[in-house]
């Protein structure tokens, strides 16, 4: 039975906003478990736990009490059972590591307004923390009860410098605790933490700075990594500067991040921004001193290095943390979404939702795309699109310039991807080509490179690009204030695809007044050098407190941009009039829209002529996105400037609306007619063309202090009022702004309910009512014949087996008695009118039968009752009537 509810008054539709993907997993250094099948990665203010093997998260650890961010985690030396961790504001948390359940927090007794720097454990009842506040830029160490939060001891006479660069590493020394402290500079700071009085500084020898500190674990060495590449092994009396030994290996021509011993010491590992990882042989072992193993063409930057027994976790910059064996074998990889470098966030990369595939297509790391899946929330492909390999930076100048993807845009059907791709270091000619590519699944990537079209905009970097729905033409706008027009074409022998150029399309004069945008030009200006000259390199010796390049270089996954953002040139005089913007195509693919600085023009796509020009004093000094609207409002045009968005008319060519926010980006829903747009003061607001009232608004999301809303794209929606929204923030967040999910709820009138999954389930109610009480088990020691009430059943219960009447004639009175049916009650006068006459005989044996009035009397009355009397007399009188023998048969036989 189903329950249905109508309401006359709708109620709105209540929609979530929450982080997809995009979170940070290289912030800190990663832990091996005790049992070496998992790891723990810190991921802001939960840790979770992935599997080695498949790199899957298998569970996730939260803390009791908020807590705004993880500095460290660590298994204690003298327990493998408990796990800790502390916050920046001072909370430990520990952890039973068998479920994951909170066991204690304690807060340290620090002052206020201070932060944690650094937390290190001594063992399961003590920990080490480096802590700053106020304004001070120093460090103060102390010793700290993890039970009880109070200070053991304090570390008064070493203050180290307080930077974005401090590594703590302990060790050994002499049956001692020591801690070995690096923070950018030049100096290494060792610290005795039974002796308060016992400490050193050691002065790197050749004067460059230290960046990475590693403590050997029962050795009295330590490792450090300097800026021009050399990895230093200290051995000695480390409390005495004048009685350790140096022993330099060099291989690294970059300057290397991190370094780690290995859980016995014999090995050490060493990378940085050569994104190799080397195994340096330490230990005395035969025949294989200075030994060198390696992992080369890592995807990212070295951060960390974390190693146990077995394996080796490697964190690196495009976020994503490698796990590889101790033979130098990759294993798994551990990836999120984002690792942007910092030119592609400055440049702005691509957000764009691929309904085949069910996947986001954003930007990864250099001369990447990631297809991120929003079901699943892994990244299912890193499609390479420049096919390059990496450039490597000079001492020169560290920032690293390569080659990146610009702009990128797939058709409405799925079937055709265009990227751009750019790079210019102010050296050589720049670098700009076009590439499509054609959607096959069949093999490894999503995506197959059909045609490369090498400076398709005179080596200017493309702005804007856009493709239509069935994907057979594309137009590109490029910095040298043209737009051209592609179509794929087919040739007929042989029968081959590829895309050609129709003509190229320009407002002005076409000659841009400058090669490129400022954020790939003007990067690296070339200087006079001389072989055999001998330079100075203050960044690799000294500490530059205002723009330290090796700070920048270590956050580099943080960093917005690289580059200081001035003019272009002094001497060029720039018109933003002339800026070139967005690109649209329409959904028929018969107009194209192009921003020519602040004049909005109309061109035909077959024709490739100018239809006409839209301006208007509001959208000036330039525009910036123009979307055709689709479905029935495919007849409007909307645009936007960095002040307002405007909706023209195609029909009338005048402006139909216009509202003034500061919008950041404008995205069509390519399944309806509704639009989306990002402000600055992250706003989100989902409207029609056909009206300036908003669908769907929501205000300030998140603080526009941490990050501002750049992309956004419409998701794959289950009806025609559910809304799905994903937005990028700029430093690569996406989050997703979707109804909320109901639990409960009543089944709705037919015409008015959402469409079901299948037809069948509209016949199914939400809830059912039913009286069919479950089956019983049945006692066969207290079953009774007498009850069974039906005379069919009782005939074959008492008679024996051979008066069994035959089946035929019992098979009515089973279904009937299957079936449940009733007959109604007779009133008294039927019952007296209908009379019927009984053999005496008949009579009294009936009598002899019982009659049953039990739980399990019949609850139906028999249509037909065979009555066998009447057959005997029936069977009688035909024999006496017939004779026996057929005279006649008879007398013919014998007579013949």
């Amino acid at each position: 039975m189903g329950v249905k509810t109508f309401q006359d008054n709708t109620t709105d539709v209540k929609y979530t906003f929450h982080r997809k993907a995009g979170r940070s997993i290289i912030e800190r250094r990663s832990v091996f478990s005790p049992d070496g099948e998992s790891i723990a990665i810190i991921v802001e203010n939960v840790v979770r736990v992935y599997n080695i093997q498949t790199g899957d998260c298998v569970r996730t650890l939260e803390t009791e009490h908020p807590v705004n961010e993880l500095i460290a985690i660590e298994f204690p030396v003298d327990e493998d059972y408990n796990f800790y961790g502390c916050s920046k504001n001072g909370c430990i948390t520990t952890w039973t590591w068998e479920n994951g359940a909170v066991l204690r927090e304690t807060n340290l007794a620090i002052p206020e307004n201070t932060h944690i720097v650094s937390f290190n454990l001594i063992d399961s009842k003590e920990c080490f923390v480096t802590t700053t506040y106020g304004l001070y830029k120093t460090l103060h160490l102390g010793t700290y009860s993890i039970k009880t939060g109070e200070l053991l001891q304090k570390y008064t006479e070493c203050k180290p410098l307080s930077t974005d660069l401090v590594q703590v590493s302990l060790g050994w020394c002499y049956g001692d605790r020591f801690a070995a402290i690096s923070n950018g500079t030049k100096c290494i700071f060792i610290q005795n933490l039974k002796q308060p009085h016992v400490k050193t500084e050691i002065v790197n020898h050749n004067k460059f700075r230290v960046l990475a500190i590693a403590a050997h674990t029962t050795q009295n060495a330590i490792a450090i990594s300097d800026s021009l590449g050399r990895i230093t092994v200290i051995r000695g009396n480390l409390y005495d500067y004048t009685k350790i030994a140096r022993e330099v290996l060099h291989w690294h021509f970059l300057p290397p991040m991190a370094v780690c011993f290995s859980i016995l010491g014999n090995y050490l590992y060493s990378g940085g921004m050569e994104k190799v990882l080397i195994k340096w042989t330490t230990g005395h072992l035969t025949n294989k001193a200075n030994e060198k193993m390696f992992i080369p063409r890592l995807p990212g930057m070295i951060r960390y290095i974390t190693a146990n027994n077995t394996h080796i976790a490697i964190t690196l910059t495009n976020n994503s943390v490698v796990i590889a064996s101790s033979q130098m074998r990759v294993v798994s990889t551990i990836l999120e979404c984002g690792g942007l470098s910092p030119v592609a966030r400055a440049v702005g990369t691509s957000l764009i939702y691929h309904k085949h595939l069910g996947a986001l297509l954003i930007g990864g790391r250099t001369g990447h795309l990631q297809l991120y899946s929003t079901t699943t929330d892994k990244v299912l492909y890193n499609i390479d699109i420049t096919g390059q390999n990496n450039i490597p930076p000079s001492r020169r100048n560290l920032l690293p310039l390569e080659t990146e993807v610009t702009c990128a845009a797939i058709s409405g059907n799925g079937s055709w991807l265009v990227t751009s791709e750019y790079r210019n270091d102010g050296l050589m000619y720049p670098e700009e080509i076009l590439k499509f590519w054609k959607m096959e699944q069949k093999h490894a990537s999503p995506f197959k490179l059909n045609t490369c079209v090498n400076l398709s905009h005179g080596g200017c970097n493309v702005v804007s690009l856009a493709l239509n729905k069935n994907g057979d033409y594309c137009v590109s706008a490029g910095a040298d204030q043209k737009i051209r027009i592609w179509k794929c074409e087919t040739s007929k022998s042989p029968k081959k695809t590829y895309w050609s150029c129709l003509t190229a399309c320009y407002y002005s004069s076409g000659i841009a007044q400058f090669s490129a945008s400022n954020v790939l030009n003007n990067f690296k200006i070339g200087e006079g050098f001389q072989s055999g000259e001998v330079e100075n390199f203050p960044y690799l010796t000294d500490l530059n407190k205002t723009n330290d390049v090796i700070k920048k270089l270590f956050n580099i996954h943080k960093e917005q941009s690289l580059f200081d953002d001035g003019v272009y040139d002094v001497n060029v005089k720039r018109n933003e009039e002339h800026d070139m913007g967005g690109v649209a195509i329409s959904q028929d693919g018969s107009l194209i829209a192009a921003w020519f600085g602040c004049k909005l023009t109309l061109w035909d796509t077959h024709l490739c002529s100018l239809r006409t020009t839209l301006s208007h004093p509001a959208l000036r000094p330039k525009g910036i996105h123009v979307k055709f609207g689709n479905k029935d409002a495919a007849h409007y045009l909307v645009c936007t400037t960095e002040q307002c968005v405007a909706v023209w008319s195609l029909l009338s060519l005048t402006v139909k609306w216009m509202v003034q926010i500061n919008p950041t980006y404008l995205a069509a829903d390519p399944c309806s007619n509704k639009m989306a747009i990002t402000t600055s003061n992250n706003d989100v607001f989902v409207f029609s063309p056909h009206s300036s009232s908003p669908i769907l608004s929501r205000k300030c999301l998140i603080n526009p202090k941490t990050g501002v809303f750049k992309l956004c794209t419409f998701g794959a929606i289950s009806t025609n009022n559910d809304i799905r929204l994903y937005v990028m923030r700029n430093d690569s967040e996406i989050y997703c702004l979707e109804p909320e999910h109901k639990e409960e709820g009543s089944l709705e009138v037919m015409t008015r309910r959402r469409l079901p999954k299948s037809k069948f389930s509209t016949l199914l109610a939400e809830q059912q009512i039913s009286e069919v009480q479950p089956a019983m088990p049945l006692d066969v020691q207290s079953f009774d014949v007498t009850s069974t009430g039906h005379d069919a059943l009782l005939q074959f219960l008492t008679a024996s087996p051979h008066m069994v009447p035959p089946v035929s004639l019992l098979c009515t009175s089973f279904l009937q008695n299957m079936s449940g049916h009733q007959q109604p009650e007779e009133s008294p006068e039927d019952h007296q009118e209908q009379t019927m006459e009984v053999d005496s005989d008949s009579e009294s044996e009936r009598e002899d039968i019982p009659k049953f009035n039990g739980p399990f009397a019949p609850k139906v009355t028999q249509l037909w009752t065979p009555n066998y009397e009447d057959i005997k007399e029936k069977r009688l009188k035909k024999i006496l009537k017939e004779p026996f023998l057929d005279l006649h048969t008879t007398q013919s036989m014998f007579i013949a």
